[in-house]
């Protein structure tokens, strides 16, 4: 997949997001690799708020 602009940004983002919610509910070795392999396939828009508890660290 091509990436894609970002709103009015010069930031290009890969087309699929990783939401941060899922994370906060795995141990905390497991959200290492998974960030580490989406990061690998492409992904550079990694959804995180403080409402997700710890999912921002």
């Amino acid at each position: 997949m091509k990436y894609r602009k970002l709103g009015r940004t010069n930031i290009k983002v890969f087309p699929i997001a990783f939401g941060g919610i899922p994370i906060q509910r795995i141990d905390e070795e497991s959200p290492v690799k998974v960030i580490r392999r989406a990061v690998e396939l492409g992904i550079n828009l990694i959804d995180i708020a403080k409402a997700y508890t710890d999912s921002d660290k």
